[in-house]
């Protein structure tokens, strides 16, 4: 889909709003409390750069402000997928059981679809998976709930799509039109930063 300029930029400022509908809508019957949100500091934000780690520093920005806000958050490179596949696994085994999300650029994008497909093997849900500019990347599967793909007809950057049956909610969100934006620079635009940012906060508590 294509989004107009304006609301690209004020798209994280009416998220809120429509979450707070959303809340509405699914208050629990007969008074019974809502099930307790995961913490932040439970949930494990996997990070993935592209090519040679140098053109994904938006990431790295991405990060800081996650790990300033509570989420344990971590950075790979994208010949570091399997290390990552690795620690969730293992994390799984040992007991964690909060959100697991993965947000990648450029290559590192590709391998964010490479890790959610590979730990769907141990049944491990993926939360949020976000990637900027996926180049080649495989199908969604159907272990994440949420993944949104921000690209730009740059030569690079593609739509993604979903195994067949896929039940979560995948959006594409065409930037190609937007002035300012190419495969370098997508990764680093604080207006979708703060998109990721406002989603996290709607699936996890202080």
């Amino acid at each position: 889909m294509k989004l107009p300029r304006r609301l690209i930029v004020l798209s994280p400022l009416l998220l809120p709003a429509g979450l707070a509908l959303a809340n509405t809508a699914h208050q629990p019957l007969h008074g019974r409390p809502a099930p307790a949100l995961p913490s932040r500091a439970d949930t494990h934000v996997y990070l993935i750069r592209g090519l040679f780690g140098v053109f994904s520093l938006g990431l790295d920005d991405l990060m800081k402000e996650l790990v300033a806000q509570g989420y344990h958050s971590e950075i790979y490179g994208w010949d570091e997928a399997q290390k990552v596949i690795d620690l969730i696994n293992q994390r799984a085994e040992g007991g964690h059981t909060g959100p697991v999300v993965l947000i990648g650029h450029s290559l590192g994008a590709n391998a964010v679809i490479s890790v959610a497909t590979s730990i769907q093997q141990q049944n491990i849900p993926v939360d949020l998976g976000v990637t900027f500019d996926a180049t080649d990347p495989g199908q969604v599967p159907a272990n994440v709930a949420v993944f949104i793909n921000f690209w730009a007809q740059d030569g690079f950057g593609v739509p993604v799509s979903a195994v067949p049956g896929y039940a979560g909610d995948l959006q594409n969100v065409d930037l190609s039109d937007q002035p300012g934006i190419d495969h370098t620079t997508i990764d680093a635009m604080e207006p979708f930063h703060q998109e990721v940012i406002t989603r996290l906060e709607s699936m996890t508590s202080k």
